[in-house]
């Protein structure tokens, strides 16, 4: 184990020297991505819909619908070595998902990887006991505003009554949260159709793909060793998520990059329950097979 270990950190170290103001070479192209999402997300609003505005919405999905896989990424592991430019990350990228990297933060990085979920979802032991479709929406649908709301009501509460810097500035969290109303504010001000029509529906699946997924990582677990994650084994949703389904190796391992996340899982997978390493895809798409697998208590 502590030579593994070592090794994983020379490997970090290597990746980190050899590519300048990236940490990994591997996150060029979601740097790219992440800069020019918003000129495809907010296209409509400059010079109207190229085609058929649903089939733009479904076009967008497919093609910037990821982003908030790689805002999940960018919280846990910065893509630079520049404030300056990981800044523009967070900013492009949450006014394309609705989820800024404030938000993130406090309710994921600090919230969820530390034990502390209850503020920001909303959950009865039923929905995650087992699987179930009914537990899924209802875990899913319930959580959309606590998740939004709940940061920003804590980063305000810390970082302008309490003015509190740690683990992250909270005033800065919520003038974040309050820079994207803002932006979306000025839109609905000058297009409301279009903003009530395609952006906000647009945040609200995004919330709601994020709270399934949760669904989808945790239903069933308990607190015993390894057994607090479900893992989705699949290489397709892998590849397509960055690895996101090593999800007890996420855990372990927060701040690890999300292309060791593979290795780290081999390390484990031996002492990770069966029923907690599933081999198909978890994508969001899949939900009515998720439901028919159900049926078949293949979940």
């Amino acid at each position: 184990m502590l030579k593994f270990t070592w090794r994983w950190r020379q490997n970090r170290t290597d990746a980190r020297a050899a590519m300048g103001l990236l940490h990994y070479k591997a996150d060029r192209i979601n740097v790219i991505r992440a800069l020019t999402a918003p000129l495809f997300f907010f296209y409509p609003f400059v010079l109207g819909f190229p085609i058929h505005p649903v089939l733009f919405f479904l076009v967008a999905f497919v093609t910037i619908g990821d982003m908030n896989y790689i805002l999940h990424l960018h919280i846990h592991h910065p893509f630079t070595r520049s404030a300056a430019v990981n800044k523009v990350l967070d900013i492009a990228l949450g006014l394309v998902t609705g989820m800024t990297s404030a938000n993130w933060r406090i309710q994921h990085k600090y919230g969820h990887h530390a034990g502390h979920d209850d503020p920001y979802v909303k959950h009865d032991a039923w929905e995650l006991r087992a699987y179930s479709p009914l537990g899924a929406l209802s875990f899913s649908l319930r959580s959309i505003w606590p998740t939004y709301f709940e940061p920003l009501k804590e980063a305000f509460r810390k970082g302008f009554l309490g003015n509190e810097t740690r683990p992250i500035n909270y005033r800065s969290a919520f003038l974040e949260q309050l820079a994207q109303i803002g932006v979306v504010s000025c839109l609905f001000a000058r297009q409301p159709l279009l903003v009530a029509g395609y952006v906000l529906p647009w945040y609200v699946l995004v919330y709601f793909i994020s709270r399934y997924v949760d669904y989808l990582n945790h239903y069933g677990c308990s607190d015993g060793a390894y057994d607090f994650a479900n893992n989705c084994l699949s290489k397709s949703f892998n590849t397509l998520t960055h690895n996101f389904g090593y999800h007890t190796a996420h855990h372990l391992h927060a701040a690890a990059h999300w292309s060791e996340l593979p290795d780290l899982h081999s390390r484990i997978e031996a002492s990770i329950p069966q029923a907690r390493k599933k081999q198909f895809s978890w994508a969001f798409v899949l939900m009515p097979y998720h439901f028919w697998r159900w049926r078949r208590q293949e979940m």
